[in-house]
């Protein structure tokens, strides 16, 4: 799955193997913007690129606001991800829609307005991200329609896509408790949690020379 999914990321890839500029705009809801925690994925990965790539410049933009769903990430697409002109976007919503009763047909509707308009404008290299299990019932169960949404909304619009619920859960199957991954009662990331994010991004960098 890694190395199909490398395929999205080819010119953002060979911009870092050259040593360019590069600028990534994290776009999406409190998971992206690391609530409650002083590091979240996006200050992870920018670490670890520009550990792998020592010669480019990386541009990391949060561009993650709490509480947004969908139709408030569209509401502030522009301001938000397409005036950074970014050459990759990562897309990361979905809890807040469960939660809100936003319905998935809408939810998976707003996904493909945002890719659209990225297309149209910037023209920017696309991932869509997944989330973290929850340990709310019955959300636990709800938000997972949410997440096949995403994966089916990446494969029939042809961008990235990064389990992330799927990641977690590998690792919680090999003995790390949930718990050591999740703000006590706050169901978000903890710092080790957001790492995980960090290092499935980075897989789809792991053969680049």
């Amino acid at each position: 799955m890694d190395e199909e999914q490398k395929r999205f990321l080819e010119r953002t890839a060979a911009d870092l193997r050259a040593g360019r500029d590069v600028t990534i705009v994290a776009f999406g809801d409190s998971i992206t913007a690391g609530f409650a925690v002083r590091r979240g994925f996006p200050s992870f990965w920018k670490e670890t690129l520009a550990q792998k790539y020592p010669d480019a410049r990386v541009e990391m933009i949060n561009s993650g606001s709490s509480g947004d769903t969908t139709q408030d990430g569209l509401a502030r697409l522009d301001w938000s991800v397409l005036s950074y002109e970014p050459d990759l976007v990562t897309i990361n919503f979905g809890i807040n829609d469960c939660v809100l009763g936003l319905g998935l047909d809408e939810f998976e509707m707003n996904l493909v307005e945002m890719i659209r308009r990225i297309r149209a404008g910037p023209a920017s290299e696309i991932l869509l991200l997944s989330s973290q299990p929850l340990e709310t019932p019955p959300y636990d169960k709800l938000v997972l329609d949410y997440y096949q949404a995403i994966e089916q909304v990446a494969a029939q619009m042809d961008v990235g896509f990064v389990d992330v619920y799927g990641a977690w859960m590998e690792r919680v199957h090999q003995g790390t408790p949930l718990g050591s991954l999740i703000l006590p009662g706050m169901d978000h990331p903890s710092e080790a949690g957001y790492r995980i994010i960090a290092e499935e991004l980075m897989r789809l960098f792991e053969l680049e020379s």
